[in-house]
């Protein structure tokens, strides 16, 4: 095969392979980070965080076993199975789905994305730096609903909102100079 066949061929298949695969359907452009910043502005401006649209910037991924099958029941957020008289409980969170707000600390926030609204804390998110983690224990441990799930996607999930959201907020900052004694 000459060079100009090869370089066609794998042309080609590049051109097939990308043009195989769905780009991520989200513009970007539209959201931006959660931070504490916002936060302390929406707050400042009385806009409470349960008013909030949130989105997390990547699929959350959780299984949880149990050996009695008795103790989980079939709900529309998760999916259940039965696998060697184990039930199997995985509830999946795509990214940028929306959530909201059930509650709130200082440095902690709360937000659900279970639309059938049996979901009374949320997912704990944990304030690092200036942006918003999602809460992930020990050997990636996850608690949900009062029980331990396994993560299996979603480490460094971080809370993001519709860019419109700013457009909300009034910010004023000012930098200060400093004032010298009068001489």
């Amino acid at each position: 095969m000459t060079l100009i066949k090869k370089l066609f061929t794998v042309v080609l298949f590049m051109s097939v392979a990308f043009g195989c695969t769905t780009m991520n359907s989200v513009p970007l452009s539209n959201y931006t980070v959660f931070t504490e910043d916002l936060r302390r502005d929406l707050e400042a401006a009385n806009i409470p965080l349960n008013k909030v649209q949130f989105f997390n910037d990547k699929g959350i991924n959780i299984r949880r076993e149990v050996s009695d099958p008795n103790d989980i029941k079939v709900n529309p957020e998760g999916q259940i199975t039965m696998s060697n008289g184990k039930s199997i409980q995985t509830i999946n969170v795509l990214p940028f789905t929306p959530g909201v707000s059930l509650g709130s600390d200082n440095g902690v926030l709360y937000v659900s994305w279970d639309d059938t609204q049996q979901d009374t804390k949320g997912m704990k998110f944990n304030l690092s730096g200036q942006n918003y983690f999602l809460d992930v224990l020990p050997n990636n441990k996850f608690e949900y609903k009062e029980r331990t799930f396994d993560l299996q996607g979603g480490q460094g999930a971080r809370l993001f909102v519709k860019k419109d959201l700013l457009k909300q907020v009034k910010n004023q900052r000012e930098t200060l100079k400093g004032r010298k004694v009068n001489q």
